[in-house]
C-alpha cells in the first residue's frame, strides 16, 4: 500500500498536514454543487435513462465488476443496455468513440475495453459523457445506459445512482482528498437507489458458500470502522446486508485462451501482478485458494511492459481481468501468464434491490413512451 493510502486510514501526521488543502477542496465542491443546483451550470439533456455506478472514495471498490453484473441482469430482464465511460488510461476523447474489437487499452482505457469484451454491449468513451449517451441513442439500438463511474460528473443527468463501497477499507479517515480518500463529502446530500458493499472475497463465501443473509439492518460489525461512524450510518441505512463478493471462477492462459482450473495452482508458488485500485484484495483472494503468492502490486491502470512478466523461475504469473486486456496486445507473451476470472456474487438483499430498481426504471420508461 502506498504511503498516502496508509495515511488515509488514520488522522495521523501526514493526513493532518494535508487537511488544509482538503478544506479548500471541500469549498470548491460546495461551489460546484451550488452552481448546478441553481442552474448557473447546466446539466445536459439525454433521451435515455442513465444509471450511474460509482463510489465516493478513491481506489478500487468493485464498481466495474458490479457494472458487468448489472448489464447482464438488465439484459436478462429484456433491456438493451449500453455503457459509457470517461476512458481513463486511454486517449483523451473529446468526441464520442465506440469501442471496437480493433481497439487497445492504450486507445480506449482498460476498463472500457474489458467491459466491451466481457459484455458485448455497445461501449462509448468520451470526456463528455452526456455526449456519449446521446451518441449511443443515435447510432445504437439501446434503451438504457450504464455509466461506469461518474457520481461526481454532475453535468450528466441520471435516472438512478448506485453507490459501491469497499467494506474492508470503507471511507478511511472520512476526510476529503488529499488528506483522506473521499472524492465527495459524506455530509453532502446524496440520493442513492442502491448501495452495494463489497466484502472480502477471501471469506468463506469465496470458497463457494452463499453469502450470509443479514437479517438485522445496520449490522456493520464485520465492516470497516468508518462505516459504523455516525456520519456514515445514515448514508447506508438499511443497506448493510446489500453485499457482494468477487468470486474467482477459473483461469485463462492469455497466449492461447486455454482454460485452467484454479485448483491447478493450489499449493504452488505464483507471481501475482495487479494494476488495480486495491491490489492486496487480489493477493488475498489467491492466498485463500491455497496459493503461495509472490505479490507484485502496481498502480491503478498500470501500463505493463513485456519484460516485467519475465522471471528467473518457472512459476505461473497470475493477473486480473483488468490487466489481461492490456497484455493480450503483447506479442510472444509467455505461456506462464494467466488471467484470473471472477464473477459477482450478491446477497439476496442486493439482488432484490437491483431487481426493484429495474422494475422502477421499466415503469418510468413505460410512462415516458409517447402514445
Amino acid at each position: 500500500m502506498r504511503v498516502i493510502e496508509q495515511a488515509w486510514q488514520t488522522r495521523g501526521p501526514l493526513a493532518c498536514l494535508l487537511w488544509p488543502v482538503s478544506v479548500l477542496y471541500r469549498s470548491l465542491l460546495a461551489l460546484r454543487q451550488f452552481a448546478y443546483a441553481t442552474d448557473l451550470k447546466k446539466t445536459g439533456e439525454v433521451s435515455l435513462p442513465v444509471v450511474v455506478v460509482g463510489n465516493l472514495s478513491v481506489g478500487g471498490t468493485g464498481k466495474t465488476p458490479l457494472c458487468l453484473y448489472l448489464v447482464e441482469h438488465f439484459r436478462q430482464a429484456g433491456w438493451k443496455p449500453s455503457i459509457v465511460s470517461r476512458g481513463y488510461g486511454g486517449l483523451r476523447r473529446e468526441h464520442p468513440h465506440l469501442v471496437s474489437t480493433n481497439d487497445t487499452a492504450d486507445a480506449v482505457g482498460d476498463e472500457p475495453l474489458m467491459l466491451f469484451q466481457q459484455t458485448g454491449v455497445p461501449v462509448c468513451v468520451c470526456v463528455n459523457r452526456t455526449a456519449a449517451v446521446q451518441h449511443l441513442s443515435t447510432v445504437m439500438d439501446t434503451d438504457i445506459v450504464f455509466a461506469d463511474d461518474g457520481l461526481q460528473h454532475l453535468a450528466m443527468p441520471r435516472a438512478a445512482q448506485i453507490l459501491v463501497i469497499d467494506g474492508a477499507r470503507g471511507f478511511g479517515n472520512r476526510w476529503l482528498l488529499p488528506a483522506g480518500p473521499l472524492r465527495s463529502s459524506l455530509n453532502q446530500k446524496h440520493s442513492f437507489d442502491v448501495v452495494a458493499i463489497q466484502v472480502p472475497s477471501h471469506s468463506a463465501a469465496a470458497a463457494g458458500i452463499r453469502l450470509p443473509l443479514v437479517s438485522t439492518p445496520l449490522n456493520l460489525s464485520s465492516l470497516h470502522a468508518s462505516l459504523r461512524h455516525s456520519s456514515t450510518v445514515p448514508l447506508i441505512h438499511d443497506s448493510a446486508d446489500s453485499q457482494f463478493i468477487l468470486k474467482p471462477t477459473f483461469a485463462v492462459r492469455i497466449s492461447s485462451g486455454e482454460q485452467a482450473e484454479l485448483a491447478d495452482f493450489t499449493g504452488r508458488s505464483v507471481h501475482a501482478m495487479a494494476g488495480i485500485g486495491h491490489p492486496q484484495r487480489f493477493f488475498n483472494m489467491l492466498t485463500s485458494l491455497g496459493m503461495v503468492v509472490i505479490p507484485h502490486p502496481m498502480t491503478d491502470h498500470y501500463g505493463f511492459k513485456p519484460e516485467e512478466l519475465l522471471f528467473d523461475d518457472d512459476y505461473p504469473v497470475l493477473v486480473t481481468s483488468k490487466d489481461a486486456v492490456k497484455l493480450r496486445s503483447f506479442t510472444n507473451l509467455p505461456d506462464t501468464v494467466f488471467e484470473v476470472c471472477v464473477r459477482v456474487q450478491c446477497t439476496e438483499s442486493l439482488e432484490k434491490a437491483v431487481e426493484t430498481l429495474q422494475v422502477k426504471l421499466r415503469d418510468a420508461a413505460a410512462v415516458n413512451i409517447p402514445e
